[in-house]
């Protein structure tokens, strides 16, 4: 005979380790600290803040089941249950086990919500919070019949929206003597629940969405066979071109805003000058600043030293890097520019761009594509995938954050005119794998779908450079130094005036250049090619532009007696005459290191004005912002497995349990306790009372033979 549940407790100790392990995976909160034994894990799990946690995992069907079991009595039979979302059930079987995986449902014949939410869940599927002057249900049904024949198609209207009516006309004043609304805040009308429930037939859910909904769009076409492959090729070797353009900050470095992240007129110009589109470059450095590979100093941007070591893999594993990131990232990079709440605009590289929640929802829209193989599939489709899935998620949440994956995937190589490429299709199976096993699937993914590189190119008289295929790594400096007409199967490129120009400015050799298609070249280089680098070499440089933070301006003498000081070793000064010195270093610094050094400095304006030194640090830009470290929410620190298993010897009897636990057991249990509560003049009142609930170092109980609960502090309570 199958023993009674009568507790959650009593329901997770019929658990198999799988199933613990299944309830510890999708809630880890619980497992920090670790529980010892199964009563305290159930009281965690019935906690109030763990139970709101737990309501962002549920999806559609299963928010509906938890809604019906707030406004259902108590201990509603399945069958109950079913019918109030207007389903059966059978179907209704799958997401009613799963609630009591997640520990918020227990019991079999009779269901039990936990209490939290019952308690918590005030206004379920639109309906109004329970009154003491509502209509009993048999008294409601009614009044709605006596209504129903004067306003059967208004009360239809009324029957599934909310409880909240607007309106002051005269319907409103007929629906009220009818007493199908009454006055509710700020002049509307609000529909008792119990009428509303009659309305709605004794449901809750008008209908029962079991089966999350597929994808849909057209058929996807490909004109030519392997073209959508060749294309997700050619768009991870350019995500890692653009990659490599960050070489380029030693130069030229990006500044830092004061509150993180890079300028948008910054973003905008590295953008421009790597050749790409805004979200395209955006998404590329999002990843690798999420990876680790570029970071600030407080003023500027640069490479990390983890990007020498990304740089000397091979190309293929450094894309796997890049898409996995990008895949578990926390960041948003298509909302960049975009204003936050307080109205400004989000930058690149900051904790703006973060959203909690986006990368478990990123990772079910890349699940939900590969479920439909073959198919374009539509925004509108896969924003109703989404909202399946995250039900509690606003739904302009949910539609940005769909465009923003297929974006920013299709930047990475990974999506294509709403489809997984072959290589996303890869990174969908590698999501469920440790980062080794993924890196080494995505790497072996590109490395198969990539042709082999090429090291040869074609040099046509009319200064065009063709790369007949993929190029090798010593041609991709190729790329900085002409412009790409086209790319495919071969790339096509075009030096000009312009182009080298460009290269020159930011550091190029023209020699370099000039041997480098010599060497590669299946033809020799014409001569209008040599003429035009060379003759753009010696034009070159005519006019010297270098970076400079701060300007000194004094007596050669003065300046002399600074830049010997060893003082102002730290300021490098660069003389530009003898009257006039720079310094990357701010201005405060500067006025710093100058009067270490004995002199007695002034700061001036831009005007030339003498600026009070108290004002000084204006100069430099005030203090910068913190960075930020946030995380996607909690997780398990240990396997589940190992969790399971020293929660079963806990259990057993192998710990003994600190009040905090006794506590906790005796609230998943429901049962009495013998509580000492300390009082202020440190005398002790033994009172027998039932614990309810523990949250945030506060207990809260109920005296036996008493209706009314206290609240006590549990460091003040002790247990014989």
């Amino acid at each position: 005979m199958t023993a009674v549940i009568r507790s959650l407790a009593d329901s997770l100790r019929r658990f198999g380790d799988d199933r613990l392990e299944a309830l510890l995976v999708a809630r880890p909160d619980l497992a920090s600290p670790l529980p010892k034994g199964i009563g305290p894990l159930a009281a965690r799990a019935a906690g109030a803040g763990s139970a709101r946690r737990a309501l962002s995992a549920l999806t559609l069907p299963e928010l509906h089941l938890v809604e019906a079991l707030a406004v259902l009595p108590d201990g509603a039979s399945p069958r109950d249950l079913a019918a109030a979302v207007s389903s059966d059930p059978a179907t209704v079987s799958p997401a009613l086990e799963r609630l009591e995986t997640l520990a918020v449902v227990w019991g079999e014949d009779a269901l039990h919500l936990i209490r939290p939410l019952r308690e918590g869940l005030r206004s379920p599927a639109g309906l109004a919070p329970v009154q003491e002057d509502d209509p009993a249900p048999g008294q409601a049904q009614q009044i709605v019949d006596a209504a129903r024949e004067k306003y059967g198609e208004v009360l239809d209207a009324l029957a599934w929206g909310p409880a909240e009516v607007q309106g002051n006309g005269r319907l409103a004043q007929q629906l009220r003597e009818a007493r199908i609304v009454r006055a509710g805040e700020d002049g509307t009308w609000q529909i008792p629940r119990s009428i509303h429930l009659a309305l709605r037939e004794g449901r809750v859910r008008r209908v029962h969405t079991a089966r999350r909904p597929a994808p849909e769009g057209p058929p996807l076409g490909e004109r030519i066979p392997g073209s959508r492959t060749a294309q997700a090729v050619d768009r991870a070797f350019e995500a890692l071109r653009l990659l490599g353009t960050v070489r380029g900050f030693d130069e030229d470095p990006p500044g830092v805003l004061r509150r993180g992240g890079i300028p948008q007129r910054d973003l905008n110009r590295l953008a421009e000058r790597a050749g790409t589109d805004l979200l395209t470059y955006a998404t590329v450095l999002q990843t690798a600043w999420q990876a680790g590979l570029i970071g600030h100093d407080g003023q500027e941007w640069h490479p990390t030293q983890d990007w020498d070591a990304h740089r000397g893999r091979p190309a293929e594993s450094r894309w796997a890097e890049l898409a996995l990131t990008w895949a578990r990232g926390h960041h948003l990079a298509a909302v960049v520019g975009t204003p936050d709440a307080s109205g400004t605009a989000r930058p690149l590289l900051s904790d703006t761009t973060r959203r909690d929640g986006v990368r478990t929802r990123r990772g079910s829209l890349l699940r939900a594509l590969r479920t439909s193989p073959g198919l374009s599939a539509t925004e509108e489709s896969l924003q109703a995938s989404l909202a399946w899935a995250f039900p509690l998620v606003p739904a302009s949440v949910i539609a940005e954050e769909v465009r923003a994956a297929l974006r920013e995937g299709e930047a990475v190589g990974l999506i294509d005119a709403g489809a997984l490429t072959v290589l996303g299709g890869q990174l969908v199976l590698a999501l469920d794998e440790d980062v080794m096993a993924a890196d080494e699937r995505l790497t072996e993914a590109l490395r198969v779908s990539a042709p082999p590189p090429v090291t040869e190119v074609l040099v046509d008289a009319d200064l065009t450079i063709v790369i007949p295929g993929r190029p090798a790594e010593q041609l991709m400096p190729l790329l900085d130094w002409a412009e790409v007409i086209s790319r495919g199967g071969a790339i096509t490129l075009r030096l000009s005036a312009a182009s080298i120009r460009r290269a020159l400015g930011v550091g190029g050799d023209a020699q370099v250049l000039l041997d480098l298609l010599a060497a590669h070249s299946s033809t020799p280089l014409p001569q209008a090619l040599e003429y035009l680098v060379r003759d753009e070499q010696r034009r070159h440089g005519r006019v010297h532009v270098s970076r400079a933070t701060t300007v000194l301006q004094a007596d050669a003498e003065v300046l002399d007696l600074l830049q010997a000081a060893p003082e102002a070793a730290a300021l490098n000064l660069h003389r530009l005459a003898p009257t006039v010195a720079v310094t990357m270093s701010d201005p405060g610094f500067a006025l710093q290191c100058a009067r270490r050094a004995g002199l007695s400095p002034q700061a001036v304006g831009a005007d030339g004005r003498a600026v009070d030194t108290e004002l000084s640090h204006s100069l430099s830009g005030g203090p910068l912002a913190a960075d930020l470290v946030t995380v996607d929410g909690p997780e398990l620190r240990l396997p589940p497995a190992e969790v399971v298993a020293r929660i079963r010897e806990a259990e057993a009897g192998g710990e003994d349990l600190s009040v905090t636990d006794r506590l906790l057991d005796a609230i998943a249990q429901g049962t009495d306790l013998a509580l000492g509560i300390v009082d202020g003049r440190g005398g002790v009142v033994v009172k027998q009372a039932r614990p309810i609930s523990l949250e945030g170092g506060r207990l809260r109980a109920r005296e036996v033979g008493r209706d009314e609960e206290f609240t006590v502090l549990v460091h003040r309570v002790t247990l014989g």
